[in-house]
């Protein structure tokens, strides 16, 4: 069965949030070597609901990107990851983009996506929210701490839009390179949300 298509509008905006917050925070991304990184960042971004962005390799000081890498994702991989990527084209820039440079395979990278993310309980009140919440980056933040005890006070940053009303773009979550949580870098810290309040967008 073929992966669920999501609408181009949203694969685009899922696709460009990292490297457009990532710009403003002044951050740069550069080719590395597979394998060589310092942790991992979970990203998870509001659609409305979460949906997996990616699970980025990070230096304590940018990330590497685009690695040397040529191997082509299964379609059995792409439809195995769309529950939790419902787009292939976002799987397959993901792969592009991040995946090769974890050191692994497509299938072994995305069975490491699937275990980062069930390492993540969503806060209940952000699983099927019916109305629009309006609360400030850092109560975003704190519920998933919430209910997450095991990550430090600085694993996670929330990330919101720029243009207009400050909307939640993504809850980003710093795991080690064995999925232990553990702290952003102080440079990711950069992209975190400065908005004194931002909106949840309700389920449609």
């Amino acid at each position: 069965m073929a992966a669920p298509r999501a609408p181009w509008a949203a694969v685009i905006a899922l696709v460009c949030s990292f490297a457009s917050s990532a710009l403003a925070a002044g951050h740069r991304g550069a080719a590395g070597t597979p394998g060589e990184f310092d942790y991992f960042m979970l990203s998870l971004s509001w659609s409305p609901g979460f949906m997996v962005h990616g699970l980025w390799p990070q230096y304590e000081r940018g990330w590497p990107q685009y690695c040397d890498v040529h191997l082509p994702v299964p379609d059995e991989v792409v439809t195995g990851i769309a529950d939790l990527m419902p787009a292939r084209e976002l799987v397959y820039h993901e792969w592009s983009a991040h995946g090769t440079c974890s050191g692994l395979d497509p299938a072994h990278f995305f069975a490491l996506v699937r275990g980062a993310r069930a390492s993540i309980v969503i806060p209940p009140p952000l699983l099927h929210p019916n109305a629009a919440i309006e609360q400030s980056p850092g109560a975003v933040a704190e519920a998933f701490l919430r209910a997450n005890p095991r990550l430090p006070a600085t694993a996670v940053l929330v990330t919101c839009t720029t243009q207009g009303t400050p909307r939640l773009r993504e809850v980003r979550i710093c795991l080690s390179r064995d999925l232990a949580p553990r702290p952003c870098s102080a440079d990711d810290m950069k992209s975190a949300c400065r908005a004194p309040q931002l909106i949840v967008a309700p389920l449609r």
